[in-house]
């Protein structure tokens, strides 16, 4: 019988090696089943992206004269191209369009801004702090620091919760079909 000891491949590993190679090896279809994890949870959290757009308005003066409608993402992209499969969909009678942002200075073209955990979220709320601007995040205390609508993982679902108190600072209405479905809501709505 040939085993890896005994494999002219194998036989010049120290035999620690050879352990570690057997280990990843066996551990190749756990990483992979992880990876395919981690995809739909960021094609999940893209398709509440396009129905957070769709069940929030925006001030008149915001769209009106726009063919657009911009989605922004700041900071590292963990939807790949999930994000883009959206492009060219309507919402509320414009063409979405996706935007990977490297600085701020766009920012006010913006009308969805995800901002990556990696991103200091303090700066990018304080800039948007009043504009017509939703902001959506994974980033711990989200909320708490001032954005609209933070994503959780609950039970290994994705789950959201809104602020309304950041929300109506931003001139937003939030649908109340959306409102039900949070696992929470802060603020006066």
């Amino acid at each position: 019988m040939t085993t890896p000891n005994n494999m002219p491949l194998f036989n010049g590993l120290p035999r620690i090696l050879r352990y570690l190679l057997a280990v990843l090896l066996l551990s190749a279809p756990a990483l992979a089943v992880a990876d395919e994890t981690q995809i739909s949870e960021y094609r999940v959290k893209s398709a509440f992206l396009y129905n957070f757009s769709r069940f929030v308005t925006w001030p008149e003066a915001t769209l009106q004269d726009r063919t657009e409608f911009s989605l922004c993402v700041i900071g590292t992209d963990p939807f790949g191209s999930q994000l883009d499969k959206l492009t060219g969909k309507a919402v509320h009678s414009h063409t979405l369009v996706i935007r990977r942002l490297n600085s701020l200075a766009m920012i006010d073209d913006c009308h969805l801004v995800y901002i990556g955990e990696d991103t200091t979220t303090t700066d990018i709320l304080l800039l948007v702090r009043k504009l017509p601007v939703l902001t959506v995040s994974d980033a711990a205390d989200f909320i708490e620091q001032g954005g609209i609508i933070q994503f959780k993982l609950v039970q290994s679902k994705v789950r959201f919760r809104i602020n309304m108190d950041a929300a109506n600072s931003a001139g937003l209405r939030v649908s109340s079909k959306l409102l039900s479905l949070a696992i929470s809501v802060t603020g006066r709505h």
